[in-house]
């Protein structure tokens, strides 16, 4: 695979999260005006205003006259122009001017890695009182809500309090992340003096946060692949939650999730091989995993592998696979709403009877008692 194709593969992982977290349309053109990913056409009027040539590092929120709101980023790696993330066209009637700037934000920090806050989005697009107010006529959000006293307020989460939190999840340390959880818990009247809907409120601010711990998770040792169904998992069961206290239990419990994967990966001090076969299975825990799968992806030779794993971990590669499965057995039985028939497929058991007896030998309780006793949400 070649470094360009390792850069589209990351554009396209970036794009589905943006299409998945927010429902916005969104090309990738490069400077060619070739759109990478769809076939959405964009406006003639857009596309010649737009320099596709020019570098965007920071958002650009534009206002057109059509009454369509559109964005645009550029995606950069090593000073090269790989292409620009156009985000469009947005209805101002599906979105607030605080959720715009929002997303502005996500997808700046899902590119490149570090933090935008809520204030170099306004002064980079909303320095002209002009614009602003032709904006708050065309989005549903009244800007006092942000701007008070001529005061910029960031209405979710401290900068200082996401920083440190970003760092426990990247380096699993759950104790203080539980500590901190907390302070990033906006009250119900503050969700409700930023805007209309409480509940789309707290969803943004829960999916923000987790699509900020993943990346955070996957700095930190979270293989992709995983760290991607993860994400999936928790975008639904988000988007289908309608109560702010479960969206609070959500939120905490998707970010333990993470933060205990990492810590587990920290704390397996082992030699190199055996590291590679670990990161192997989480990588590829929905797999049907062999010795022989592992040996090959890796070039190890099987005998070799088989006799250092087992006198690092003090098991066989097999109990240690197992092992894992039945541990996100666990997190699905809780967390999820998938019968046990379907996590036993999910998981590549052989059938449903073998799942339970597994489960049962492991646990001491089959997957219903288990889920009975341990379920968290309806």
């Amino acid at each position: 695979m070649t470094h360009f194709d390792t850069e589209l593969n990351q554009i396209a992982y970036i794009k589905n999260l943006i299409e998945q977290t927010s429902n916005l349309p969104i090309s990738i053109l490069n400077c060619k005006q070739e759109n990478l990913f769809s076939d959405l056409i964009i406006d003639d009027y857009v596309l010649n205003q737009l320099d596709l040539t020019k570098i965007y590092t920071t958002p650009q929120i534009k206002l057109y006259s059509l009454d369509e709101i559109y964005m645009f980023i550029s995606y950069i790696k090593e000073s090269e122009l790989i292409g620009t993330f156009i985000v469009g066209p947005i209805s101002y009637k599906k979105i607030s001017l605080n959720q715009l700037i929002h997303q502005a934000m996500l997808i700046h920090n899902l590119i490149y890695h570090e933090p935008l806050t809520f204030e170099e989005v306004l002064k980079e697009n909303f320095y002209d009182e002009q614009l602003i107010e032709q904006m708050e006529n065309k989005l549903q959000s009244d800007f006092t809500h942000i701007r008070i006293d001529d005061q910029i307020h960031e209405p979710f989460v401290p900068l200082h309090y996401e920083r440190e939190l970003l760092s426990y999840v990247k380096h699993g340390n759950t104790a203080e992340l539980i500590k901190i959880i907390d302070k990033l818990t906006p009250t119900e009247a503050a969700i409700n003096h930023l805007n209309e809907d409480p509940i789309q409120t707290m969803q943004t601010m829960v999916i923000t946060l987790l699509i900020l711990a993943s990346r955070a998770a996957m700095t930190g040792g979270l293989p992709t692949a995983l760290a991607y169904k993860i994400n999936t998992y928790y975008l639904d069961k988000i988007q289908k939650t309608t109560d702010i206290h479960q969206l609070n239990q959500l939120k905490m419990t998707c970010l333990i999730d993470l933060t205990s994967r990492i810590n587990q990966i920290n704390i397996t001090e082992t030699s190199r091989p055996v590291s590679d076969a670990i990161f192997y299975i989480a990588k590829n825990l929905y797999e049907n995993i062999s010795l022989t799968d592992i040996c090959e992806a890796l070039h190890f030779n099987p005998s070799y592998l088989s006799r250092l794993f087992k006198k690092e971990m003090n098991m066989t590669i097999s109990e240690f696979i197992m092992q894992e499965k039945i541990e996100e057995a666990k997190r699905l039985l809780i967390l999820s709403n998938h019968t046990i028939l379907e996590i036993s497929s999910l998981l590549h058991f052989t059938d449903q009877s073998y799942f339970t007896k597994t489960f049962k030998k492991v646990t001491g309780v089959t997957p219903k008692v288990y889920r009975n006793r341990y379920k968290l949400l309806s």
